[in-house]
Formats: C-alpha cells, sequence, structure tokens
C-alpha cells in the first residue's frame, strides 16, 4: 500500500504514518501489478474550530476617487486559545477564496490574508503575517464569509453589511470584532459584535480595544 500525502509526498505503507498536522491522506493497494480505486481521507489535528477567529475586516479602503487604484483589502485572524494551531488547509469558502497552507498561529497572535499582496505591502509595509493573497474580493455593500477547518467544520459563516458603521464603508477604518474571544461565532452576524477600528487604515496584528475611538464610545 502506499500513501500520498498532500499533493506530492508518495510513501510506502510498511508502518503508522505519524500525522502532525491537518492533511489529505490518499492512499491506494498494489495488489498483482495492479491499483486499486484511490481513497482519500482528511485529517483534522489540533483545536482549529475552537480558537481561530475572524478579528478584523477591511472590505472597503479608503476611496481615492481612482478606480485604478490598487485594493487593499484585508481579513485578519487570531488565535483565541491557549495552544498554537496549525492552519494547513483552512480555507474561506465564501465571500472569498483562500486555502492555507501550513501555518503555526500562536496564542494570541494574528494573521493576514489580503486581496493583493503588493499593493498591501505598498500601504502597511512587509513585516506583518500575511499568510498569502486571497481570490475574489469583498463585496462594499456588504457580504457573507464562510471560513472551515480542514474537515469542513464551520469556524464562521456570518454576514456584514456595510451601513452597520458609515466610517468603515470607504473611509479608511475597518470592522474590528469588539471580542473575538468571548463573543460566540454565531454572533458574528449582528452590529453588536463589531466597531470601527480605532484609527484610519485598521489595527492589524494588534488588539486596539483598549484605544479611543474616534467616534468615541461606539
Amino acid at each position: 500500500e502506499y500513501v500520498q500525502r498532500g499533493t506530492s509526498e508518495v510513501q510506502r505503507y510498511t508502518a503508522p504514518v505519524p500525522v502532525t498536522q491537518s492533511v489529505r491522506v490518499r492512499a491506494r493497494t498494489l495488489n498483482g501489478g495492479k491499483w486499486s480505486a484511490l481513497n482519500e481521507a482528511v485529517f483534522a489535528i489540533g483545536p482549529v474550530a475552537e480558537s481561530l477567529r475572524v478579528s478584523e475586516i477591511m472590505y472597503h479602503p479608503a476611496d481615492a476617487g481612482n478606480p485604478n487604484d490598487p485594493n487593499t483589502e484585508f481579513i485578519e485572524l487570531t488565535n483565541i486559545g491557549s495552544a498554537s494551531i496549525d492552519l494547513n488547509l483552512v480555507r474561506f469558502s465564501n465571500g472569498i477564496e483562500f486555502t492555507f497552507p501550513s501555518f503555526d498561529l500562536a496564542p494570541g497572535a494574528y494573521c493576514l490574508v489580503v486581496k493583493d499582496t503588493a499593493a498591501f505591502a505598498a500601504k502597511y509595509g512587509s513585516g506583518l503575517p500575511v499568510v498569502g493573497q486571497y481570490a475574489g474580493s469583498l463585496n462594499n455593500a456588504g457580504e457573507r464569509i464562510e471560513l472551515l477547518d480542514a474537515a469542513g467544520a464551520v469556524i464562521h459563516d456570518f454576514r456584514f453589511e456595510d451601513n452597520w458603521f458609515d466610517i468603515t464603508d470607504g473611509l479608511g477604518f475597518s470592522l474590528t470584532a469588539r471580542s473575538p474571544k468571548t463573543t460566540d461565532p454565531n454572533s458574528y452576524g449582528s452590529k453588536g459584535a463589531w466597531r470601527p477600528s480605532a484609527k484610519a487604515g485598521g489595527s492589524l496584528n494588534a488588539d486596539d480595544s483598549h484605544q479611543v475611538s474616534v467616534l468615541g464610545s461606539v
């Protein structure tokens, strides 16, 4: 029997195969010179669904009046758990499309997926934990976001609206989750789970809940 892990690594099965991160395994048997049908399974490792949360959404960056301006949308995620998690095969399946590579996210740490890596780096610099570039765009009029773990379990399935806060709709401020650690993921579709970032450009790679918003108390 031969086992394929991921898309390229193939090995003969002679003993239990250690799995240290979420992985898609494909296996088939060679018997008398003939291969069996390919069997496939995904193994989700670690408390990813319990610990991973969306913490910030820049869905409508500041309008400069030029339709050719590069798009600096982003979504930020954080680990609310007490142990590191590997995001391998976690994916956004609605709103945007992106499948995470192997990426270790430490407790309390943040990471980002962006619309355009070059445009993002030009605006924010190159020192932020950008995991990759997603396909598609966030709708300026509101969007349904779905995030799944490696085995397909739902982490988030919610819709944000552009009319929650005028300042996040083209004025350069992001939607920031009020408390990713304590908010029920099922409540992410309500305005009360969110507020505008404390400053223009967002609060990338940081918790800005202790800062005073330009709108005061929101």
